[in-house]
């Protein structure tokens, strides 16, 4: 048992839980501290999960290295990694079609309620959810819960071993597949098909050599469990928000870090400046307010008509402006005991977004260059990072592992950022939008939800990107060999049809990045907004 390796592998998994703490404590809305304690909980645990997934695939990988070349795995004590996936896709399910929607309906239910009814309206809820997705995998997977591998069929004859001490025996002939035999006498009966009596089946082919036959090709069905078509089923969900997300993550990600540091604030104010600033936010607050009443009063007059839906949206969107305006004035005036140790820990922090957002440059164009010339390229032209990790390991042990494991990690942290910066857009307006410090329970459940299922397709996605790098783990076994060849899900993959989606909406993404600017559309005058 690599003991190294176990270690690195809850300290890691300590790491991650921390991070969700952060997400969760940071994003939280103030209404909801100190309290929506099983809200948070499942949050939490989410996003663990989500992250834990993600960096179970290098630990897959790390295991099956960890044994010498020549030693099966089946002699060799290394963890259960088949186990271990499906124990997280099961958590994973568990979260996202039982937790979350138990949580959403305990949450949201009417105040006035009792805690017997909030339980037991969330629990009929997560009743009818699971009901539902069960159907839609189960009633499936009994007709079509098969995987289906084009085989070629070889057909050969026999030759027993007794004629061997014969030498009048002619090796070039056998016993054919339907030739008479003497199980007594241990031979072919005399005049039949064994001995050249029947040359017909000699001369069709049914000797020993099985290469000297005309090698037929097949289709081998064979029943996958139900654990394996849920996988199959839910990362096929998964690739629509992963496709999306990831998309527009791996593009937007390095792209606002480097822009948040080129319009960091350079240098700090004084409490007069401060003062007038704030002055202005209250002035523009109490705008809000006013046009806020302003629409509420048409709404009951008039009814929520198309021109009050477009000033209900501009409104909305000034108010993200204005609490983006606050946190720019909190950075630029530090309050706290020693203002100068907060400014420059302030500085710091855009330092490492700047190189931060340089490395993920970096990273998102060989992830680009990776799904071109290794996935859509076929026989693909290079192994390109699949041979960089190769070295790596060949240079130092487990090298590779934890490059592999920053590749994953970042496709990772590309999903989340394409999570919270697109979220569920509807295009007219945005449902559960993640905010820093705005962002209430229902809407962080919603969300964990959306990225727990874009996570099975990221492992899917890895599994094919680094093919020839996983070759042999237990991750590569389900999705590279079972998820593509099961009965009407493996064209979808085959033809590689969710990869070019998500480059496509890469591309969209850094075209709209690079025409639009940096959220220029928020921009609009308050006192335009209301003569839209």
């Amino acid at each position: 048992m690599n003991w190294f390796l176990i270690i690195i592998t809850v300290v890691i998994a300590i790491l991650v839980l921390l991070v969700s703490l952060y997400l969760v404590v940071h994003f939280q809305h103030p209404e909801d501290r100190n309290q929506a304690w099983l809200p948070k909980l499942v949050v939490l645990l989410g996003f663990s999960v989500a992250f834990w997934t993600i960096l179970l695939f290098p630990l897959d990988v790390a295991n099956q290295q960890a044994c010498d070349f020549d030693v099966p795995l089946s002699s060799c004590s290394t963890m259960p990694m088949k186990e271990l996936w499906y124990a997280m896709y099961i958590a994973n399910m568990a979260i996202v079609f039982i937790a979350v929607p138990f949580c959403i309906f305990y949450y949201e239910a009417d105040s006035e309620w009792s805690v017997f009814r909030r339980y037991l309206s969330g629990f009929l809820w997560a009743l009818g959810t699971v009901f539902v997705v069960g159907m839609l995998i189960g009633i499936p997977y009994a007709f079509v819960g098969y995987a289906e591998y084009d085989v070629q069929g070889a057909v050969s004859g026999l030759l027993p071993v007794s004629y061997l001490e014969d030498p009048s025996y002619n090796y070039s002939r056998c016993i054919g597949l339907f030739a008479s035999y003497d199980q007594e006498a241990n031979r072919p009966i005399r005049g039949g098909p064994g001995r050249g009596a029947n040359e017909s089946l000699a001369s069709g082919g049914y000797f020993c050599d099985t290469f000297s036959n005309t090698v037929a090709n097949e289709v081998w069905k064979v029943r996958v469990s139900i654990i394996v078509y849920a996988m199959a089923v839910v990362a096929t969900l998964g690739w629509i928000l992963f496709l999306v997300f990831g998309g527009i993550g791996l593009v937007a990600l390095p792209i606002d870090w480097i822009r948040e540091f080129i319009r960091r604030p350079k240098a700090t104010i004084t409490r007069s400046q401060y003062i007038d600033r704030a002055r202005d936010l209250a002035r523009r607050a109490k705008d809000i307010l006013a046009l806020g009443d302003a629409l509420r009063q048409e709404e009951r007059e008039r009814g929520r008509s198309w021109r009050w839906r477009r000033n209900i949206k501009a409104l909305n969107t000034q108010l993200l402006v204005l609490e983006e305006d606050e946190e720019q004035l909190e950075l630029v005036y530090p309050q706290s005991e020693d203002p100068d140790y907060k400014w420059v820990l302030t500085v710091m922090g855009f330092w490492l977004k700047f190189f931060g957002g340089l490395l993920g440059l970096a990273m998102s164009i060989c992830w680009v260059l990776q799904i071109i010339l290794y996935i859509l390229i076929d026989p693909p032209v290079t192994p390109l990072l699949n041979e960089v990790f190769i070295k790596a390991n060949d240079a130092f042990p487990l090298f590779g592992t934890l490059l592999f494991g920053l590749f994953a990690f970042y496709l990772q942290l590309a999903v989340t950022k394409g999570n919270f910066k697109f979220g569920l857009n509807l295009l007219i307006f945005r449902v559960h939008p993640m905010r820093r410090g705005a962002t209430i329970m229902s809407s962080f459940l919603f969300n964990v939800a959306l990225i727990l299922l874009a996570t099975t397709a990221s492992i899917q996605f890895c599994a094919t990107a680094f093919a020839l790098y996983a070759d042999g783990t237990a991750v590569y076994d389900i999705f590279g060999n079972q998820l593509t060849s099961i009965m009407g899900l493996k064209y979808i993959y085959t033809e590689n049809i969710f990869i070019y989606a998500m480059l496509a909406f890469m591309l969209l993404t850094l075209l709209f990045v690079l025409i639009r600017g940096p959220d220029r559309w928020k921009r609009t005058k308050l006192e335009d907004v209301y003569a839209m």
